[in-house]
């Protein structure tokens, strides 16, 4: 242990998906947290996505990414109370990022990361444990679904994904370099 970790309050920052809400993560740092006196972060990678288009193709000359930051953060708050409750003292905090990069960073302050193993379905769930233990600078722990309790089905994950993909669709429909090539 290093002088300057005495003074530190143990931190805990959880990863927690924007699919499932990590249920299974957040109750597992909350109970470690608990038993350490410590405290826990939830970490939200975010990435802006493209901006719509205006009318007639042409991108808008003024695009804010504050407001989506806002609504990214008030989804993460939303998740956090679904699992926890409205009285939980979990800090939020939405990154922008990928997820592995963000939560590599966070580990730099952090005495342990923990993330949910993910369902079947989200691929990027698998490969994420293994390669955030080799980027991260503290312990990770990886909480099995069977732990996860009232996370989203494989169903429901795929009917999120299913929504997100075509919003982005609608969004970049009609932009220049992403024209479908005539059929033919």
């Amino acid at each position: 242990m290093n002088v300057a970790d005495l003074g530190r309050v143990h931190t805990i920052v959880v990863g927690v998906s924007p699919t499932s809400g990590s249920p299974g993560a957040l109750r597992w740092a909350v109970e470690e947290a608990s038993v350490r006196g410590g405290r826990v972060v939830a970490v939200r990678a975010w990435r802006p996505h493209a901006p719509e288009t205006a009318t007639g193709g042409r991108v808008p000359s003024v695009v804010s990414d504050d407001s989506a930051l806002g609504v990214e953060h008030s989804r993460l708050a939303e998740d956090v109370a679904h699992v926890l409750g409205r009285d939980h003292l979990v800090e939020t905090r939405v990154v922008a990022g990928k997820r592995r990069a963000v939560l590599a960073e966070e580990s730099r302050n952090a005495d342990l990361v923990v993330i949910d193993a993910g369902h079947s379905t989200e691929v990027g769930a698998r490969w994420l444990g293994s390669r955030l233990v080799r980027a991260s600078h503290c312990p990770v722990v990886v909480v099995p679904p069977a732990l996860g309790g009232r996370g989203a089905s494989p169903l429901g994950v795929t009917a999120s994904r299913l929504g997100r993909s075509l919003e982005r669709a609608a969004g970049t429909a009609g932009r220049p370099g992403f024209q479908r090539p005539p059929a033919g």
